[in-house]
């Protein structure tokens, strides 16, 4: 049976051979890749298996990986996950991200929508949704990788949505950030889109 490839990113590849050090680490690892288990699928950690998270309100961790064009839809399903009212959270790379201020979760997945494609593909922009309360922590959280981090408070649900995809916990998955990796300009592949800090200005000008 061959092992299902998980679609990236257009604006996201493994590098070429001739892109990579010769004799390198990088290299190492480079090879390595071609074996990752780097497919469709999902991750679990239980919040009582790591005392660091003793005081934070979630239940359980999850990373997944999603096929590309599916995953805006599998971001609003989670969505359905947090109360009506939330917190959008946005940044560049390698910088701390902005939370905003709480407004209505429909209203901002509308807002968002205008800007899938940006979102979906921009893999120097992070983004997601998060509401923190005295009980409980539940975020949505896409990487600049476009896999996506969640935290949540409902075991039961959040396995149905995984269902809903045809995604099952995988032993061992792994993320393409764990290996060598071409992030390519989204103008280059969409050119009518926003940049990366074209689009932080209007986020933040709407949220912050």
């Amino acid at each position: 049976m061959t092992k299902p490839s998980l679609k990236l990113p257009n604006t996201l590849r493994f590098p070429q051979e001739d892109e990579v050090p010769a004799n390198s680490s990088v290299m190492e690892r480079f090879r390595q890749s071609k074996t990752a288990n780097i497919v469709p699928g999902y991750t679990l950690q239980y919040k009582d298996d790591n005392p660091n998270n003793e005081e934070l309100n979630f239940d359980f961790y999850t990373e997944i990986n999603v096929d590309n064009d599916k995953l805006w839809d599998l971001f609003i399903s989670l969505s359905h996950t947090l109360p009506e009212n939330c917190s959008l959270i946005f940044g560049p790379i390698d910088f701390e991200v902005s939370y905003g201020k709480y407004d209505d979760k429909d209203e901002i997945l509308d807002f968002l929508k205008t800007y899938e494609t940006e979102l979906t593909q921009d893999t120097f922009l992070n983004f997601g949704i998060i509401y923190h309360d005295a009980e409980k922590l539940i975020e949505i959280f896409i990487d600049e990788s476009k896999y996506i981090k969640y935290w949540g408070v409902d075991e039961q649900n959040f396995k149905r949505i995984m269902s809903d995809f045809g995604l099952n916990e995988i032993e061992n998955l792994e993320f393409i950030d764990e290996y060598p990796k071409v992030r390519e300009n989204l103008n280059i592949h969409y050119p009518n889109t926003l940049g990366t800090h074209e689009l932080i200005k209007v986020l933040k000008e709407k949220y912050l």
